[in-house]
């Protein structure tokens, strides 16, 4: 092997090797993140708009146990599913069935109100809509509404260990809480460009998070909203095939340069 061939399968080595500073999460750059959880969660009921296609599940306490029964049929199955050992994504099918979606015309049917416009609407507003129908009916006070989603589903794809759908039962989801569900990144993803797709009533916007800074944690963005996808890309070594590793690259590129040598040799000694 002349010295040019050395030389550059030595920059090939180490141009593919996978550094330390790639892999490693919320790296310490000397300086501390303020978080208030509260206004997060706040910022997050007040950001998401109810789309069309949309479940909501909707509480009702009143004084009025025929009413409660109504609106709470889903709230109830759910309590019944869980004592029988039914968790995660299982809760689906009990709320699809029992639930309330926002219909084409961005409307959904309630017992006893009948129709209410919600699409636009965050969960917030949403709630205070159907209160104000149900003070039709009933006087102040004696009702009140919940609206939250029957768990947040998003789903994550790419280098992940255990890509998948993840319904997660709370009323916030950040990205670390999915990739946690989902076996981490893969050794060789790229933490650097975490990408969130995100559908929204003009079509899909794309976020890329980097999750190898601190200051990510500060972010708004690092919380999830029902239906994103997180898409975790590769990192180029793993994208050339070389190697994860700086022995497995540097076995990798020894292995090709030697087929390309004895396949020079042979080809040499074929035309003598």
């Amino acid at each position: 092997m002349n010295r040019v061939s050395f030389i550059l399968l030595l920059i090939v080595i180490l141009s593919s090797c996978v550094t330390r500073k790639q892999l490693t999460y919320f790296r310490d750059s000397g300086v501390s993140i303020a978080v208030d959880s509260a206004e997060f969660q706040q910022r997050l009921m007040i950001k998401y708009r109810l789309q069309i296609g949309d479940m909501i599940k909707v509480e009702v306490i009143s004084t009025n146990k025929e009413v409660n029964e109504l609106f709470n049929m889903a709230s109830s199955n759910m309590m019944n599913f869980g004592m029988m050992g039914g968790i995660g994504n299982g809760l689906d099918p009990l709320f699809y069935l029992n639930g309330f979606t926002i219909d084409l015309d961005g409307e959904v049917k309630l017992p006893i109100i009948g129709t209410v416009k919600l699409a636009g609407k965050n969960l917030m507003e949403a709630q205070e809509i159907i209160e104000k129908e149900l003070h039709k009916f009933f006087e102040p006070g004696t009702v009140k509404a919940k609206v939250s989603f029957p768990g947040i589903n998003v789903k994550v794809i790419g280098d992940v260990r255990k890509p998948g759908r993840y319904v997660f039962m709370r009323n916030y989801v950040t990205i670390i809480d999915a990739l946690v569900e989902a076996g981490d990144i893969d050794f060789v993803g790229n933490r650097k460009e975490v990408e969130i797709i995100r559908m929204t009533a003009n079509g899909y916007v794309f976020k890329t998070l980097d999750l190898t800074d601190r200051k990510v944690l500060a972010s708004a963005d690092i919380f999830l909203e029902p239906n994103d996808i997180i898409n975790v890309k590769p990192l180029p070594a793993k994208s050339w095939g070389i190697g994860t590793t700086g022995f497995q690259t540097f076995t990798g590129v020894l292995s090709v340069v030697s087929t390309l040598l004895t396949l020079i040799i042979v080809t040499r000694s074929l035309n003598n």
